[in-house]
């Protein structure tokens, strides 16, 4: 079993070199993508040019993280290594985890194991507020989108996957800069449904220096939901073709049926109220509630009966 090593570099010199070296004794192939650095990292990173396993990629522009993820799956897959963990050049994932990670995989043959800070001990430093908010945010949406209500901290970095399950591996556009993590949750979370494979969420440890998000919150939220409401209807195709999951994908259906007969009711509702149509006003609010509450309650019991189908799957480690 071989271990390769992406490691996403953007103005990073004064640790990309740290982590390079931290790193490279333990896997058989390092490959670190510097997404055209503004700094010296690029130079840094030629001092190094010297290690035999060690593959740099320099981005000709300035591509995002996300999309540097996916330069670096490529390079993975011309190499012969099984598995590929993925860290920052910035030096906040302990190599600890990392080792941790790599050495689960290997004793449990684990196919993805994702990694959660939001714990106790997982945070070290105090981590910028609107990370907070957007990982929470991301959070829920990541339980409603895979079906798995114990899967946590879908922005989360550090990440363990397997050749077979990454080599269809394609990013969406939404995400080429931010939110990838989230998209790969989702990726390995739809693969899952048609092939048998181990997933795991491990707690690890982030460390946070002074340092200011870029992220726009208000994209990021839109972009989200976008890809949310998106990947709900490419589930139902995938549910549809597997038995375990065919009366989850009947539910998703019929609550998409009440989902509209509510928007149409409020519609009605509205029209009544403010524009002057005729109409039963009171019947046409209660027929609203009562579309809502069996759209809720449908949706309910389509994640419950996939949340039964995960839990064989998903493990989560302490």
């Amino acid at each position: 079993m071989k271990f390769a090593l992406i490691i996403l570099a953007y103005n990073e010199s004064r640790s990309i070199k740290e982590v390079v070296l931290s790193h490279y004794d333990m896997f058989e192939k390092v490959i670190v993508v510097n997404d055209k650095s503004k700094d010296d990292t690029q130079e840094v990173l030629q001092e190094l040019e010297h290690l035999e396993n060690l593959i740099i990629l320099n981005n000709k522009k300035n591509v995002g993280a996300g999309k540097s993820f996916e330069v670096g799956i490529k390079e993975f897959l011309k190499t012969e290594c099984d598995y590929v963990i993925k860290v920052d050049g910035d030096n906040q994932f302990d190599p600890k985890d990392t080792f941790k990670i790599l050495n689960i995989v290997k004793e449990q043959k684990f196919d993805y194991v994702k990694c959660d800070r939001f714990w106790s001990g997982g945070i070290n430093g105090k981590i910028p507020f609107i990370r907070y908010l957007g990982n929470a945010f991301a959070s829920f949406l990541i339980k409603f989108a895979t079906g798995n209500w114990k899967i946590n901290d879908a922005l989360n970095g550090l990440f363990v996957i397997s050749k077979d399950v990454v080599k269809d591996y394609k990013i969406p556009r939404i995400f080429n800069r931010y939110g990838y993590p989230f998209f790969l949750n989702s990726y390995v979370s739809n693969y899952a449904i048609n092939n048998d494979i181990l997933i795991a969420q491990y707690r690890n440890i982030i460390s946070y220096r002074d340092e200011k998000s870029n992220l726009n919150p208000v994209t990021m939220f839109f972009k989200l939901i976008y890809y949310v409401i998106k990947n709900y209807f490419t589930k139902i195709k995938l549910k549809v073709r597997v038995s375990d999951l065919q009366i989850s994908a009947i539910f998703d259906i019929f609550s998409i049926i009440m989902l509209v007969n509510t928007f149409y009711s409020v519609y009605k509702f509205i029209s009544i109220r403010y524009f002057d149509m005729r109409g039963p006003q009171g019947t046409w609010f209660v027929v609203c509630l009562i579309f809502l509450i069996l759209f809720v309650s449908i949706l309910t019991l389509s994640q419950i009966q996939e949340s039964k189908i995960n839990k064989r799957k998903f493990t989560n480690l302490k």
